[in-house]
């Protein structure tokens, strides 16, 4: 079986644009917000999968899911690829991470999540989460598989494999984590 060690640090930013702080009960609270790094190649490669199942409950702004399907197809004929992150963890925090396959990605209609909603996404089902602006979620795991998780990336784009998920400090990720949760209180 590969590493599949969890990300020690409490709070971590994920090459998706938003930051992950660990807290009890198999749960992360998550905060997107506009000015957060993301990898050079997201607007290519938003689209993956987990090994785990989960429910996210909104607790502020709209969380966008587009749910997509994808079909394996022969090498140089798809119009993305499937990059497995399959390795153990790097220096700057991600998982060593290559390609696997070539796929067409096939699009289900995006849903959309308020404040108050929940959604579940059973493990390796693929998805994108789009948002824009603020969004913070409270996500809990519930089933959790020994595979390992995927991202795809547009055909002829390449893929950010170093992103650095240290570039910013424990104290400035929850400087947005403060930012985006306190300008939810109202007087």
């Amino acid at each position: 079986m590969k590493d599949f060690t969890p990300t020690k640090e409490t709070i971590s930013l994920h090459g998706l644009g938003f930051i992950q702080l660990i807290l009890g009960g198999n749960q992360r609270l998550h905060v997107w917000h506009p000015d957060l790094p993301r990898r050079d190649c997201y607007e290519h490669s938003a689209i993956h999968n987990h090994r785990f199942g989960f429910v996210s409950r909104v607790l502020k702004g709209t969380q966008v899911n587009q749910r997509v399907d994808l079909e394996i197809v022969k090498p140089e004929t798809g119009s993305h690829v499937l990059i497995s992150h399959n390795g153990p963890r790097s220096d700057k925090g991600g998982r060593l991470s290559y390609p696997v396959a070539d796929v067409n990605v096939i699009p289900r209609a995006p849903e959309f999540y308020e404040a108050g909603d929940e959604y579940v996404m059973p493990p390796m089902e693929y998805h994108q989460t789009p948002c824009e602006g603020v969004v913070v979620t409270l996500m809990r795991k519930t089933v959790e598989t020994s595979l390992h998780a995927n991202s795809v990336c547009r055909r002829g784009v390449d893929f950010h494999y170093d992103f650095d998920r240290f570039q910013l400090s424990p104290s400035e990720l929850f400087a947005y984590v403060v930012d985006a949760l306190g300008s939810a209180v109202q007087p």
